[in-house]
């Protein structure tokens, strides 16, 4: 397994392209740290975008009855992708301001030839 930084500056055009690519992959959502330890907070379900602005990053799942979940994470300090030593994409680490870590993990491992070269 191999993890790399995202630079704040390809944020956004890296979870733009992720969400592009892989809009209705199935993923799930884990929390950790704080008061929480590890809470899993969405289970193989449709991941329907993930972007970043100036004041967070915003991760969006779709749930059964075409209801959809929103998840925050302001103020983030960190953007990581999680890769096989094949490097497909298992998950995107997103690090609170708070020491609180979201990790969104892929149910099938994604290849990495969506993400800009800064990130590769």
């Amino acid at each position: 397994m191999h993890t790399k930084q995202v630079p704040v500056a390809d944020w956004r055009r890296t979870l733009d392209d992720l969400s592009r690519s892989y809009d209705g992959a199935v993923v799930s959502l884990e929390i950790l740290g704080g008061e929480v330890g590890v809470a899993e907070e969405v289970h193989d379900q449709p991941l329907r975008g993930i972007t970043s602005d100036p004041s967070g990053v915003t991760i969006r799942f779709e749930r059964p009855g075409g209801l959809h979940l929103v998840h925050r994470v302001a103020h983030p300090q960190r953007l990581r992708i999680l890769e096989t030593d094949e490097g497909a994409v298992m998950a995107i680490e997103i690090q609170g301001d708070e020491g609180m870590h979201s990790l969104v993990h892929f149910s099938s491992p994604a290849r990495p030839e969506i993400f800009h070269p800064a990130v590769q």
